[in-house]
């Protein structure tokens, strides 16, 4: 595997939020808990959310707290190692309140790397 830039991971996890926002939009909780292939795609983007989390720097994180770069990768965890238990609706939750202000702080991030 090859090493990447840590704004990558940064760029990564931006894409990872807009993917999972447009598999979920307009889908209702019942429309989402019977479509197996929107969950799997909007579990997949949560699993390269949290680990594109780790791989930023502690620099970074430390001077970036508005983002919870923790939570996330617990979550990353949690979706991998306990897979059997997840529920859908908690995800479905997670994916239109908890991602969606992740968004500025992320791109201020890159901002102040120089890349926005």
């Amino acid at each position: 595997m090859t090493h990447k830039d840590w704004r990558v991971r940064v760029e990564d996890m931006l894409e990872a939020i807009d993917r999972i926002a447009s598999y979920v939009d307009g889908m209702s909780t019942k429309q989402f808990i019977a479509d197996a292939r929107t969950q799997d795609a909007v579990l997949r983007n949560l699993e390269v959310l949290g680990e594109a989390s780790k791989r930023v720097p502690l620099p970074i994180q430390h001077r970036h707290t508005d983002v919870p770069w923790s939570r996330i990768g617990d979550m990353r965890n949690i979706l991998v190692h306990e897979y059997h238990s997840v529920d859908p609706e908690i995800i479905l939750a997670a994916a239109r309140h908890d991602l969606p202000p992740l968004v500025t702080p992320l791109r201020a991030i890159l901002a102040d790397a120089g890349q926005a």
